[in-house]
């Protein structure tokens, strides 16, 4: 059942990439537009660098995450999966998987892009695509409780983003201050174990909110 699951969202998903290369797009766009909008001073680019870079990433993942359930409960996947007792977390939490591999995953690993273009160094930028490997994870699950809590309204395109961002934030702070901590020789593992933390209790717990919202979507 898992196998087939996971086979069946990749093949959606690789069926239909432009929400991948859309994301991608963006976060590069804004990265390489970030420096001539706020001038080519080294320091004051390594010192925004981070948090550039986690706010393109937050947008990134955000970006076409309010139609992530909208086909799976028009063509009738989600209904099928509440009457037949399938494991809608399950589901769900793979669904989300397969959505973070071609946007969050793609948006760390292209996030060296800070090395040439605001002038950090490799250890700080290796630091700051290992936050966004954990963190976008985060970030995408709770834009999924958006999606899940909205997808059966019209123009959810506006209000995912204003359900999902203040959930968000903590994970913004905590992810963008690390470089920064990292350039002061402070500890960063703390900030590791947070993240992670807060990793873990989202695969466990936000998958079964996720399953809530959709049974109330398929019960409307």
């Amino acid at each position: 059942m898992m196998a087939y699951l996971w086979q069946r969202e990749f093949g959606l998903k690789w069926r239909s990439p432009s929400g991948s290369l859309y994301a991608l797009v963006f976060f590069v766009m804004v990265l390489v537009l970030f420096p001539f909008a706020v001038g080519a001073e080294p320091k004051l680019l390594a010192r925004l660098g981070s948090a550039a870079v986690w706010i393109a990433a937050l947008l990134a993942v955000l970006l076409g995450a309010d139609s992530l359930f909208q086909r799976d409960l028009e063509d009738g996947t989600v209904e099928q999966l509440v009457v037949g007792q399938g494991s809608l977390a399950l589901w769900a939490l793979i669904k989300v998987c397969v959505h973070w591999l071609g946007s969050g995953l793609l948006v760390s690993l292209v996030s060296l892009l800070v090395v040439p273009l605001f002038g950090l160094d490799w250890p700080s930028a290796g630091i700051l695509m290992l936050t966004l490997v954990i963190g976008t994870p985060i970030l995408t699950l709770l834009t999924a409780i958006a999606a899940a809590l909205t997808v059966t309204l019209r123009g959810n395109g506006v209000l995912v983003p204003l359900l999902a961002i203040p959930l968000q934030l903590p994970v913004l702070i905590f992810g963008s201050g690390t470089v920064n901590l990292w350039l002061v020789h402070s500890p960063v593992m703390p900030v590791f174990a947070l993240l992670l933390g807060l990793l873990l209790l989202s695969i466990v717990t936000i998958p079964w909110v996720l399953a809530a919202a959709l049974r109330l979507a398929v019960s409307q």
